[in-house]
């Protein structure tokens, strides 16, 4: 979904920079690191960066420069939070650039885009969820789980196919483009909402979003 092959303004690509590190530095004074030093936690979100540069490698082309895959940034967002899963997925965009033979100048985009944008809508979700609905254990595991990585699988896609027509006007996107991407987002959805379940069961010291004192003291 990312823009790693077509030039992009100089101008855009600067001011994407400068908001991407931005984003990041904010990002990188909240990180956890109480809970990044519990057992096996570090190694795991180590582990995230090397699957999500791999996992976007295993892509659908749909015209020039423009590929559906499953994004895994909801899902690293419910694991770690949002500045963890910021940090990580942009880590993974610089692996990504360097391994795949991306556009350096295009860094910045891509880091807001694949990075930032999503890990961020994650956290809005699970925010008001925490609000809005009953604070139960179902309701995180679907409420964020499943339909919380639909959004941020669909509204991501969507941005980067409108990001796509925005910098390559002349190459009109396919008509179907955003039904695979949603479709490929719904299948994201049972993903990542089947995974969270076995993580926040088996591996809880993985799940930094999920508190016990909030879903399961007194229910």
């Amino acid at each position: 979904m990312g823009i790693f092959y077509t030039s992009i303004d100089l101008v855009l690509n600067l001011l994407m920079l400068l908001s991407a590190a931005y984003f990041l530095v904010r990002e990188s004074k909240a990180i956890p690191w109480e809970k990044l030093q519990k057992p096996t936690a570090f190694s795991a979100w180590c582990a995230s960066i090397i699957v999500l540069t791999l996992l976007w490698h295993m892509h659908v082309h749909v015209q020039k420069d423009l590929s559906l895959h499953l994004l895994g940034v909801a899902m690293l967002a419910l694991m770690f939070g949002r500045a963890l899963a910021a940090v990580g997925a942009a880590l993974a965009v610089i692996a990504f650039t360097g391994e795949y033979d991306g556009l350096w100048l295009n860094l910045g985009t891509n880091i807001m885009l694949l990075a930032i944008f999503p890990s961020m809508i994650s956290d809005i979700i699970l925010r008001k969820t925490q609000q809005f609905l009953p604070q139960h254990m179902f309701v995180y595991l679907f409420g964020n789980g499943f339909f919380g990585a639909f959004l941020v699988n669909a509204l991501t896609g969507a941005l980067a196919i409108i990001s796509h027509s925005f910098i390559m006007p002349t190459i009109p996107i396919a008509n179907d483009a955003y039904a695979y991407m949603l479709l490929l987002a719904w299948g994201e959805a049972f993903l990542v909402g089947f995974l969270i379940t076995i993580f926040t069961v088996y591996k809880p010291a993985w799940v930094f979003t999920f508190d016990d004192q909030i879903y399961l003291i007194g229910k």
